[in-house]
């Protein structure tokens, strides 16, 4: 916010007999000036909370904002070249209307304008078809009817981004010192704007970066995958048409030949529910089932130097949803706390629990609506994960402990989770271990 610039000093009063009309005169001019002043301060307040997300958008609300506020037709942005040497005017705002403009201005062929509007943070002209820096740019004038303008320098981080030019139509205008802050505000504001619309584009920019990281990687993996699938194929076939052509069983070839078959449907399936095309099967289950019948696939995937506690909630805890998901999703996550292991074991914790929020909480780093929520926690004694990994270990193939944990899996839990409407969490302390938290919506009745 511009500071207000001091109120005029009125005149001591004298002894003539206009000294009364000489009172009410400034009288007048005093209350015009604070009626000014608290006008301006208002809109530089409404504007001090607009978002927008387009940078045109923005410059039609200030460019409105402005024009109403200072009572002119015409309220133009320019903006510089590459090389500095001209600006250009792609967007103006005319009587409540946003239109393309295709005015140039340029150093070489506008010197004196160009040099009086870099002499100062704002250029005043009251007369445009009588002020000397303006003689070069009478085609312009004409051409809009410009009377006045009114000029102030969009400073963008040390450097200056272009111009507001606040355009009076008409006759001439003299524009006051309150006024010439006040258009210094709205360019800052835009200013501000600009720096908002370049840090979204370079966040644009970064994600979409990762996105192509991620899938570069993963088509890297799936082309990985499906090359050992048709190398087992190539293989077996030729296998059993040698033992066809010898007169042997090729049973065991046709076999392997199934079971690469059955791992590229797998794969396949894999890839259709990361996308997320694949819907889940709704039916109601209890959470604590999962958890407790995951005893049964523990000797396959646990080894007897890590220590497995299965912690079931007290109470029931109903999910609607794809039941073989959440199978598969704590079969992934204990898959890889294994991983995370040292040679000497260590410690893995499967826990659920019910939590009742009364409204919107941000917990383990996530955002979380008020309801009834069911809470899945996989805790290991790892190795844990590196600060700057544990924002990726959900893209796919990314290896985020050791060579035994690149896959898809952990993409497919979060999409997973996601589409039953849930959340996921992690967090990691390298040398201590890592959380995994899911969480659910409780079914109602």
């Amino acid at each position: 916010m511009i500071s207000r610039p001091r109120l005029p000093q009125l005149d001591a009063p004298v002894t003539s007999p206009s000294s009364d009309e000489s009172r009410l005169t400034a009288a007048a001019r005093l209350r015009a000036f604070e009626a000014d002043a608290r006008r301006f301060d208002g809109v530089l307040l409404e504007l001090a909370s607009l978002d927008r997300d387009d940078l045109v958008t923005v410059f039609a609300s200030i460019a409105e904002a402005g024009a109403l506020a200072l009572g002119v037709e015409r309220l133009s942005l320019w903006q510089y070249d590459r090389e500095r040497s001209a600006m250009v005017c792609p967007v103006a705002w005319v009587r409540g209307a946003i239109e393309e403009e295709p005015a140039i201005i340029s150093r070489e062929r506008h010197p004196a304008y160009w040099s009086a509007l870099h002499a100062a943070r704002t250029l005043p002209v009251n007369s445009a078809r009588t002020h000397p820096a303006l003689q070069e740019m009478q085609d312009y004038v004409e051409a809009y009817g410009i009377g006045a303008l009114l000029d102030s320098g969009i400073r963008v981080q040390k450097g200056t981004f272009g111009i507001v030019c606040v355009e009076h139509l008409g006759g001439p205008r003299e524009w006051t010192a309150l006024e010439e802050q006040f258009v210094a505000s709205l360019a800052d504001r835009l200013a501000l704007a600009i720096l908002l619309d370049t840090q979204r584009q370079l966040e644009m920019q970064l994600l979409q970066a990762r996105k192509m990281e991620a899938l570069a990687a993963m088509a890297g993996g799936v082309a990985h995958d499906f090359n050992n699938v048709l190398n087992v194929v190539l293989t077996s076939a030729g296998s059993a048409k040698a033992a066809l052509a010898a007169g042997t069983d090729p049973a065991e070839d046709l076999d392997a030949i199934e079971n690469a078959v059955l791992r590229a449907v797998h794969l396949t399936r894999t890839l259709t529910f990361l996308s997320r095309n694949e819907t889940v099967g709704p039916a109601l289950f209890d959470l604590n089932d999962a958890v407790r019948e995951f005893a049964e696939h523990a000797p396959q995937l646990v080894p007897s130097t890590v220590r497995l506690h299965l912690l079931p909630a007290p109470q029931p805890l109903p999910l609607r949803g794809d039941r073989t998901f959440v199978d598969r999703a704590l079969v992934t996550l204990c898959t890889h706390a294994v991983h995370a292991m040292r040679a000497d074991g260590g410690s893995l914790t499967v826990a659920a629990r019910s939590l009742r929020l009364d409204g919107t909480q941000r917990l383990h780093g996530i955002s979380i609506a008020g309801g009834d929520w069911a809470h899945l926690r996989v805790l290991d004694t790892g190795e844990g994960i590196a600060a700057d990994a544990v924002s990726r270990v959900f893209d796919p193939f990314f290896a985020a402990r050791g060579s035994g944990t690149r896959g898809l899996g952990l993409s497919v839990v979060y999409g997973g989770v996601r589409q039953h409407g849930g959340h996921v969490a992690v967090e990691s302390v390298v040398g201590r271990g890592t959380v995994f938290h899911l969480f659910f919506p409780l079914a109602t009745a």
